[in-house]
């Protein structure tokens, strides 16, 4: 990321081979392809099958959200995330059907398993992909439609923090009592837990 960002390898480069990038960076084979993955999720490179990976010019809307939000405004972000995911765990917990439960636990078993296996692009997309189900079991389409503006920003700021702190502490067992709240019905629960999972994101670079 920060060779991209520096200048190093321009729009359009190709990427060194592998062995290269692994003598550069001075990591293993398996970070590498990790990193090359969230990379290309996040929207900086792009794979060319049989040719190589070539750096890409980020989304226009990665390029609005880090201008404006990183980082002097990230802050800002997570305050406007605090609100939509508090009160969307809310409501979730009072109007959540059984399918919205089982799509819960569903994109929620996803994120633990690919956090266990340590697929860090695919883990992003499903912590937001959870987060997301909750917000849609508010059953309100105005307020779906809100909260995907501010995850579509959230993915790839989320793919550059766990690039930057791999030593970040995950909080699965938020998730978990959020999920548990909702689905017992508990209001007040799902958004205590919810906000309790946020606070954690300002401390430790947490999802």
């Amino acid at each position: 990321m920060g060779l991209i960002q520096s200048g190093k390898y321009k729009k359009d480069e190709k990427l060194p081979p592998e062995p290269e990038l692994m003598k550069l960076l001075s990591v293993g084979r398996s970070t590498v392809r990790e990193a090359v993955k969230i990379l290309v999720h996040a929207g900086f490179l792009e794979v060319r099958q049989g040719d190589g990976t070539y750096v890409k010019t980020p989304s226009v809307g990665f390029q609005t959200v880090q201008s404006t939000l990183i980082p002097q405004n990230f802050k800002q972000v997570l305050e406007v995330r605090r609100m939509l995911e508090i009160e969307a765990a809310g409501l979730a917990a009072l109007r959540r059907t059984e399918d919205d439960i089982q799509v819960m636990r569903s994109r929620l078993d996803l994120r633990n398993e690919y956090l266990d296996k340590g697929r860090y692009a695919e883990y992003v997309a499903a912590d937001i992909s959870f987060h997301m189900a909750v917000v849609e079991a508010c059953h309100n389409d105005v307020f779906s439609a809100m909260y995907k503006v501010i995850a579509d920003g959230l993915r790839e700021l989320l793919s550059q923090l766990i690039l930057d702190t791999r030593g970040y502490e995950d909080n699965t067992i938020y998730h978990e009592a959020i999920y548990m709240a909702i689905k017992a019905g508990d209001s007040e629960g799902a958004k205590r837990y919810t906000a309790q999972n946020l606070d954690a994101v300002t401390l430790g670079k947490r999802l």
